[in-house]
């Protein structure tokens, strides 16, 4: 069977199909939300507010998706001739979402439009309070509704707004707002809106696929310098690219540094697009504060007693960076291979536990929030990541609820290896990169291919320092590396393993090889 058949049975494809998703991405091919009554009310609003010059404020949100939305906005309504302010909170001082501190300020500052975005559906008593100090609000926002809405008129929501059947990231949203405001679809706001669908893990069909792949066109064309300052300079991008360099190094201020600036000094860059001198400026704490990052999660220590493990799930606490328990459980959940909770204390509030919840492919944390809603002071997500609070006496019964679900979870299971695709030495080659690449973007709804190449003992060989097994080809352009326990090499009872991983190329001194990545085998007699 070749390469190509393999792939598309594994994604139950035909050539039409991948026809379809290998087609570049086009504006021409977006749903638009142009003729719904709610996004009409919005941008009506908008428009009064330029006629009457009504002081103006962006209100988003610390994380990638936020940050994008805001910088969307702002750069539309300055072209717009609305010239808004903006904010972006700090996730230790002030928390996700607006707040009736902020609203004060705003009306102590003049405001008269506020513009919520990637945050405000549950936000009551704020916007409760900005409409008795005489302010509309607009809220753009795509996440979970509550039974009750906010009270203002002025809202745009993918399901709410009756515009899409399936979830999209907030700055696809503003995207849209700020193409009816221009008139015209903007470039680089789009490759804004399209890094969103991987930051916000967006299901990678319609609108979305279109938009992150216009992204990455964009990159490459026109090499956005303050993007370009984050991932650094490559001949050619890829969708990794975003997912693992410019995507976390985004993220890192707002969960490493607790100062409100760092946050509002992301938004800043993305808003710079190619202003050296701006880019000189905030770049280079961007990164450093992405270092940082790495280093903490590298060398995160959690309670030994405090620990719940089971064939089938991990919960964990530390006393570490609450805002890194998303990073902390992602890592746990790729070393440990199963469903991992990680915990720790508030900042403001130590009785309070902020959680991340991360899962493997076949679970669903989402269900978990959904049957013990009733022991969670908030909750949000989607199958694969959430986020919770909780009551710290109420930790072990929740950590326990947590494993009960893995281990029910785990029964229902696809076994994983049924979703391996079996592959030989002489597959790692660059005509399948290529073939590969024609299946991306991988992501939500759509997760990467693992592979599966079984190799004999005799062939291994060993690093150096001992940290990594390989199986060389003869010509040497491809090889299997695998990162793990090297115990199972050294038992005389197993002569063969199958390697089990992911299919990458790695070009060193302008000479590419291709490998597969392992960090799981199986021991074979």
């Amino acid at each position: 069977m070749s390469f190509l058949t393999s792939l598309l049975e594994h994604f139950k494809m035909n050539l039409n199909d991948l026809d379809a998703r290998r087609a570049a991405g086009s504006f021409d091919l977006l749903t638009t939300p142009y003729d719904l009554p709610e996004f009409q009310n919005v941008i009506k609003r908008i428009e009064e507010a330029k006629a009457k010059k009504e002081k103006t404020v962006i209100y988003g949100d610390y994380d990638v998706d936020g940050l994008t939305s805001t910088a969307i906005l702002k750069l539309a309504l300055d072209e717009f001739g609305l010239n808004p302010g903006y904010f972006i909170p700090s996730r230790y001082k002030e928390g996700y979402g607006l707040n009736s501190e902020r609203v004060k300020e705003f009306k102590d500052k003049g405001y008269q439009l506020l513009i919520t975005v990637d945050n405000g559906i549950s936000a009551f008593e704020p916007i409760k309070l900005a409409k008795s100090f005489g302010m509309d609000v607009i809220i753009i926002d795509h996440h979970e509704v509550c039974e009750k809405l906010p009270d203002t008129c002025f809202i745009f929501h993918q399901f709410l707004s009756k515009f899409i059947n399936y979830n999209c990231s907030a700055a696809s949203l503003a995207f849209f707002v700020a193409s009816f405001l221009l008139k015209r679809n903007d470039d680089y706001l789009a490759t804004l809106a399209g890094i969103a669908v991987f930051s916000d893990v967006m299901p990678l069909e319609k609108n979305n696929l279109n938009l992150a792949k216009i992204a990455l066109k964009n990159l490459n064309l026109y090499r956005y310098k303050n993007l370009v300052s984050l991932i650094g300079v490559k001949d050619e991008y890829e969708f990794e690219d975003l997912s693992f360099s410019l995507i976390p190094a985004l993220n890192a201020p707002g969960r490493i540094s607790k100062e409100t600036l760092a946050t509002i000094d992301c938004c800043k860059l993305l808003i710079a697009r190619n202003d050296d001198k701006l880019i000189a400026k905030y770049a280079p704490k961007i990164l450093n504060s992405n270092q940082e990052r790495k280093d903490l999660v590298k060398n995160v220590a959690f309670v030994p007693q405090k620990e719940l493990t089971s064939d089938h799930g991990a919960v964990l606490y530390t006393e570490e960076y609450s805002g890194l328990s998303g990073l902390f459980a992602n890592k746990e959940m790729r070393q440990r291979k199963v469903p991992v909770a990680v915990f720790s204390p508030d900042e403001k509030d130590p009785e309070i536990l902020n959680g991340s919840l991360r899962a493997l492919e076949g679970y669903q944390v989402d269900v978990f929030l959904k049957k013990n809603q009733n022991l969670f002071l908030s909750s949000g997500g989607h199958e694969k990541a959430a986020g919770l609070r909780i009551k710290k006496k109420d930790y072990f019964k929740v950590a326990t609820l947590f494993l009960s679900e893995c281990e029910k979870q785990a029964l229902e299971i696809k076994k994983a290896d049924e979703d391996q695709i079996p592959i030989v030495l002489e597959d790692l080659n660059a005509d399948n990169y290529l073939t590969l690449q024609e299946f991306e973007p991988f992501g939500e709804g759509f997760p990467a291919p693992i592979f599966a190449l079984s190799g004999a003992k005799e062939d291994v060989v060993f690093s150096k320092n001992g940290n990594a097994a390989m199986i060389y080809s003869k010509d040497k352009s491809s090889k299997v590396v695998y990162f793990g326990s090297i115990e199972p090499f050294k038992d005389s009872r197993y002569h063969f393993f199958t390697f089990i991983g992911s299919f990458k190329k790695e070009t060193y001194k302008n000479v590419s090889s291709y490998s597969l990545i392992s960090n799981e085998i199986i021991s074979e007699l």
